[in-house]
């Protein structure tokens, strides 16, 4: 028995763990057809009421054959026996324009009227098929502030799946909190990117308030594949960029750029294996052949000299000087990926779905650019291999089980190009050898879930859980080459450290020493959590729906195993019960984070067994990278070898034993309004309270007892704790507009307020004894957000696609670049501001203030993250036209099939549709043959989008941005970038 229609809203629903939008999840089943079939009936007509024979009338679902009839004489048409769904319905006749409706919702054993008009067709006129407007909803999973995105809205986003996934981060939008959203991949969290030509559509910000998921619905996205279909379908694309084309980076002056060039190959091909089998395949390979940009200031002999000068030779004209200079690096990158999927239906009441993805990418000179040297490069090699399987049960005609596995291998080699000590002067330079070193890494990641999903007459009931295991084996010997790290370049520039001694380079004195003794350099350490979940859709009335639901969380490394979380939200529909117009939605949930596998190693690496590593405070000035016996080389087993030096001791790691989960507390409260035609609009109101947030503390400054270890003094005890909180308040405005066939736009403005006093695990508190001291600014209080994104169907089968997306600075916070505190922490002590008792030798004058650089432990400090980083906006635009060629294609293949066995949902009616179908994208030609042709600009207006600017007052470059901002809005190399594409489907 073949998989039908009702597969694709089974697997969405299980996934997804909520219905379809509007779609009944059990009821599209094909062995219940003959038990719940309805029918569709009507009349098709010219715009003057004029009944019209002989039309075809094209019922499709959304997998399996689709349902074809002619109107008769009288111009009816009647189609028995529909099984219950979501169809898309054609009407297309020879004169007229081709009509064309999405989401046709059949319920069980509905008779439904659909009476079609058909427009005459202008001459020469080109029809494409596109979605129906966007409507709001009562179901949990349709707020308006979601979006969806496929087809040529999806082909206008990157290929390289690195920046792609900046993209799709950027139209998430801000979440909750300091970590950031979720990627989901066919509903595993984790891994890489599928290659593009895989993804059928993305899913943004859907269901905020869910209990299947342990992180907010705001900032989350969902990726879904491409599933096998019934009839062969492929297409083929390619995307380049040679420096040519683009701007220069504004860094690099007169200095001349290396040149580079970026090749993309991307392709899918899908079809039927048995009459119970349909496959996909995908994969992409990408050539990146780019630069990096040192930026920095440099002690050396000339302006064009990229060698610095050896630590304590003074500035002279003979000599050295200090230049800012700019350095192009070479900095190639490849990555190559396959992605095979099969649908298999076993019986008529199990499915099984196996996904395998295969990635492979190199990085050379990695680890260069913005303020470190050539010399510090390394190469990168990494492998993934994943294996998804999804079994889907049909327990009953009200019961779906759905049980999912996913195992997935990483494999990491990370190289220095050179061995040499590690020399650092903060935000001036740092050349030498990589401070990592080699590291050869190896995780093992598993994902087991089950859903078990009942549908009765006014609840949808979800249940469910899964369970996380990552183990890593690492090899590293990450510090044993050495590292001198220097307060500033010039003595004149530099204050004194609480000890009062003045660190500069061109002295020779340096801040911090350290070396690390590598005794065991093997690492394995493995983090797991477990989530259960149950949860009910209720519709008491047509107009209103309550999801309440409870999550159960657990995970090793924490003291607290039993975290609960509620969930709550409610949809209540104003005007008509059926269509509503206006929908107000509310929520409340608790979000718990999870402790990371990386802060897990680090305690096992640095426990002072493992490693030993030693942090020397102002060593003398003998101990200097030209001259390593006069370190000698301080290894803390043998401390009387360290004359000359201040030995504090070993620098430890370990995790708090009252380790909390932190956890966020949020609510929402919004309205989704219905624009008539034009489409939706909603507004979203969002306050967060995050307790417990991760940060470290040194231990040895909290309590003066000393540690030992093995005998050996512990003089920075660094422990990860739960200590801190934040703030957050959000409003969004969400509009979505789709205006008549060809005009689709979407995207969101945001209003964001937030403090906190900790911005992640490895952040380190000003004032070791008082966190509060440190509460203000969030760094993720970016103040505004804008993003636009949609398509533009032109005549000629031309299609525009715009994005733009824009905010406010970033904040940054500004310090000192001195040891104030004696925490071994160099970036984390603010000033004060200066009063009329501050040292003249002490006072630094800049637009944010006059500052005391070394002011006493009592004195109140600037406040957090004072500094505002330069406003962002970038402009992309895609242009492609279309040529078909072969024979035409009936009007329900127009575009494509919209999935096969075992596939999922049509494209969301938020998405904007996509006239391709999920297999080229673009406007279709109605042929068999689809050539498209594009050029696509990435910051069209060469807007210089910088990063944020150094916050070192010890540094020359304080308040300079030195690079680019990266991510969605510039490259390394270039600010505005051209590429030409092609692609061809069939």
């Amino acid at each position: 028995m073949s998989l039908r229609a009702g597969w694709n809203s089974v697997l969405f629903a299980l996934v997804v763990g909520a219905p379809a939008v509007g779609v009944p999840v059990l009821a599209p089943l094909p062995f219940l057809a003959a038990q719940q079939a309805a029918s569709v009936h009507g009349t098709v007509a010219d715009p003057s009421g004029a009944v019209i024979p002989g039309a075809t009338v094209t019922l499709t679902p959304p997998s399996g054959k689709a349902i074809v009839v002619t109107t008769q004489g009288d111009g009816s048409y009647t189609i028995p026996s529909v099984p219950p769904g979501v169809y898309s319905e054609t009407v297309t006749m020879q004169g007229f324009a081709s009509y064309a409706k999405l989401n046709v919702r059949i319920a069980p054993g509905q008779a439904l009227n659909a009476d079609v008009k058909l427009a005459i067709q202008e001459q020469s006129q080109q029809v494409n098929v596109t979605a129906e407007g966007a409507t709001v909803s009562v179901d949990s999973d349709s707020n308006a502030s979601a979006t969806v995105i496929s087809g040529k809205d999806l082909d206008a986003l990157s290929d390289d799946p690195d920046e792609l996934e900046s993209e799709l981060t950027a139209l998430a939008g801000p979440s909750p909190g300091p970590n950031g959203g979720q990627i989901y991949v066919d509903g595993f969290t984790g891994g890489q990117l599928p290659p593009k030509s895989s993804i059928r559509e993305v899913r943004i910000n859907q269901n905020p308030f869910s209990a299947q998921y342990d992180k907010s619905g705001y900032g989350r996205v969902e990726i879904f594949t491409k599933p096998g279909t019934d009839k062969l379908h492929g297409n083929y694309m390619m995307s380049g960029n040679a420096n040519f084309l683009n701007t220069s980076n504004p860094f690099l002056g007169d200095t001349p750029q290396l040149p580079y060039h970026t090749l993309f190959m991307l392709g899918n091909i899908t079809g039927p294996i048995s009459p119970k089998a349909s496959f996909s395949v995908g994969g992409s390979h990408r050539d990146i052949e780019q630069n990096t940009i040192f930026d920095g200031t440099l002690l050396a002999a000339s302006p064009t000299s990229t060698t610095p000068c050896a630590p304590g030779t003074p500035t002279a004209p003979s000599t050295c000087g200090a230049y800012i200079t700019a350095i192009p690096v070479f900095y190639p990158q490849t990555r190559t990926d396959f992605a095979p999927r099969v649908d298999l239906q076993v019986t008529g009441n199990n499915t099984l779905v196996t996904r395998y993805q295969f990635e492979t990418s190199t990085w050379v000179n990695d680890g260069t650019g913005n303020f470190d040297l050539p010399s510090t490069a390394y190469n990168l090699t990494q492998t993934e291999n994943t294996l998804q399987m999804t079994d889907t049960q049909i327990i009953s005609p009200r019961v779906i089980n759905e049980t999912r596995f996913e195992y997935q291998r990483d494999l990491s080699a990370q190289t220095p190009l050179s061995t040499g000590p590690t020399v650092s002067v903060q935000n001036n330079f740092t050349s030498g050898g990589s401070p990592t070193q080699q590291i050869n890494d190896h995780q093992d990641h598993f994902e087991v879930m089950n859903y078990t999903s009942i549908d009765l007459k006014h609840n949808f009931i979800r249940m469910g859980g899964r369970l996380r295991s990552t183990g890593d084996a690492q090899y590293t010997d990450s510090g044993s080459n050495q590292t001198f790290t220097y307060s500033c370049l010039l003595h004149t520039d530099c204050q004194a450290d609480s000890s009062g001694v003045v660190s500069a380079y061109d002295t020779g004195q340096a801040a911090q020493y350290s070396y690390t003794d590598v005794v065991h350099g093997s690492t394995h350490a493995t983090v797991a959590d477990l989530g259960l979940y149950a949860e009910d859709d209720w519709k008491p009335k047509p107009n209103l729906t309550i999801t309440y639901g409870l999550r159960y969380e657990t995970q090793n490394y924490m003291r607290d195993h039993h975290d609960i979380a509620p969930r709550l939200n409610f949809a209540w529909g104003l005007g008509k019960k059926s269509a509503p117009a206006t929908v107000v939605r509310g929520g409340f949930g608790l979000f718990y984070e999870r402790f990371s596998l990386t802060n897990v190693v680090t305690t096992r690496q640095q426990n002072g067994t493992n490693f030993l590593s030693t942090l020397v405070r102002d060593p003398s000035s003998t101990c200097s990278p030209s001259d390593p016996s006069g370190c000698s080389p301080c290894n803390p087993t043998a401390a009387s070898s360290c004359t000359g030096s201040t030995l504090e001791g070993l620098q430890t790691y370990s995790i708090d034993p009252n380790l909390r989960a932190p956890y966020i507390m949020q609510s929402a409260l919004g309205v989704d309004q219905q624009l008539g035609k034009l489409g939706t609009l909603s507004i979203t109101y969002q306050n967060m309270h995050g307790v417990h947030e991760f940060n470290s503390i040194d231990d040895s400054l909290v309590d003066p007892t000393p540690q030992l270890i093995n005998g050996v003094p512990v003089a920075y005890a660094y422990r990860f704790q739960s200590e801190g909180e934040f703030n957050q308040n959000m409003l969004s405005i969400n509009p979505r507009i789709n205006y008549g066939r060809g005009i689709t736009l979407w995207g969101y403005y945001i209003l964001n307020y937030a403090k906190s006093d900790t911005s992640g695990s490895g952040d380190f508190p000003t004032l070791p004894t008082d966190l509060r001291a440190d509460y203000g600014r969030a760094s993720f209080d970016v103040r505004n957000r804008l993003f636009m994104g949609g398509s533009f169907t032109l005549p000629h089968l031309i299609t525009l696609s715009p994005m733009l997306v824009a905010s406010s600075g970033q904040p940054f916070n500004i310090y000192t670049g001195t040891d104030l505190n004696g925490d071994g922490q160099l970036n984390n002590d603010r000033p004060a501001y200066a009063t009329a008792a501050t040292l003249a030798a002490n006072m630094k004058v800049t637009k944010y203030g006059t500052f005391d650089l070394n002011p006493s432990s009592n004195e109140a400090r600037i406040p957090v993250n004072l500094g505002n980083g330069p406003a962002l906006v970038s402009f992309n635009l895609r242009v492609a036209k279309v040529f078909g060629f072969g024979g035409e294609v009936g009007g329900h293949d127009k575009g494509g099939d919209n999935g096969g066995h075992g596939g999922g949902p049509p494209g969301g009616h938020h998405g904007g549709g996509g006239g391709g179908g999920p297999f080229g994208g673009n406007a279709s030609s109605g042929r068999r043959y689809n050539l498209s042709i594009g050029v696509q600009a990435s910051n069209l207006f060469n807007d210089v989008d910088l990063a944020a600017p150094t916050g070192n007052l010890s540094s020359p470059e304080f308040g300079r941005s030195t690079q680019l901002q990266g991510g969605f809005y510039t490259t390394n190399s270039a600010l505005r970038r051209i590429a030409l594409q092609t692609s061809f489907t069939f």
